[in-house]
């Protein structure tokens, strides 16, 4: 998959993208629909998508990036807030060309985890085609435990924390060790910084503004207590449908791509 790095300010962002390889000062072809922008989740980084992407619109019009402080992106410090990151998500757009006042559509924007609340922040202040939800459940309910388990990772004084459960059993031992090493790129004081923003931002979340066509996408053995939670959120949206995909909990863009690729063609096809 092409791979380029964008600057800003002299912080050299990750981007990932479909479609032929473009010269390092030159954006990738996006085409004439509405462009999809994948944004990942707390701790983790725009490899997650490596395998969604091409699925989604294998000739180009499909992006992902790391976060800065996340993957291969330059800064030892993870933006601070929700906020700040679709800000950062706002820019890669542009300097993309997916928001230019010569294309007729905004984005779509897919999130998985933390990425489904930049997304929702990103709708609620500016316009986008669709928005694809997926894992979302997990990043509107973080505990104090977690965060406070986190910073004891930081310091060294407790191992990485993975749990299992967040993948499918049906996906093996290959699925498990995939989601493992995604854990384990990205350093553990970004996923704390991630972990704050996210409880944050959920704790003052307005509906208001957002009426754009979404999609709130569940595995079939996410946690429940997540599937609760993404549900909730979805009866606020007034233009919102839920779907569950087989074979899939959290992990679900490594999980089944094919079919999480299949509901974010039929949003951005509505667009």
């Amino acid at each position: 998959m092409p791979e380029k790095y964008l600057r800003r300010d002299a912080l050299p962002i990750l981007l990932r993208h479909t479609g032929r390889t473009t010269l390092p000062q030159d954006p990738p072809s996006l085409g004439d629909r509405a462009p999809v922008l994948c944004l990942h989740d707390a701790g983790l980084q725009s490899s997650v998508f490596e395998g969604l992407l091409p699925e989604i619109a294998p000739e180009g019009g499909a992006i992902a990036f790391d976060l800065p402080g996340h993957g291969r992106s330059g800064s030892l410090d993870a933006l601070p807030s929700i906020e700040a990151m679709a800000e950062m998500a706002k820019w890669v757009a542009q300097w993309c060309g997916a928001m230019t006042e010569a294309r007729s559509v905004s984005p779509v924007l897919v999130g998985h985890g933390m990425g489904a609340l930049v997304a929702l922040e990103w709708a609620r202040t500016a316009p986008v085609s669709g928005l694809v939800l997926c894992g979302v459940g997990l990043a509107l309910g973080i505990e104090d435990d977690a965060i406070s388990y986190m910073r004891e990772v930081t310091l060294g004084k407790a191992p990485r924390p993975f749990d299992p459960k967040r993948v499918c059993s049906d996906g093996g031992r290959p699925m498990m060790q995939k989601a493992y090493m995604e854990r384990i790129k990205t350093d553990p004081r970004a996923t704390l910084v991630d972990l704050k923003a996210s409880r944050a931002w959920a704790s003052n979340f307005d509906a208001n503004g957002i009426d754009c066509p979404t999609s709130v996408v569940s595995g079939s053995s996410e946690n429940s207590d997540c599937v609760t939670r993404a549900e909730a959120l979805a009866a606020r949206l007034p233009a919102c449908e839920t779907k569950t995909i087989e074979a899939a909990a959290h992990f679900l863009p490594l999980e089944q791509p094919a079919a999480l690729a299949a509901e974010i063609r039929r949003v951005a096809e509505a667009a």
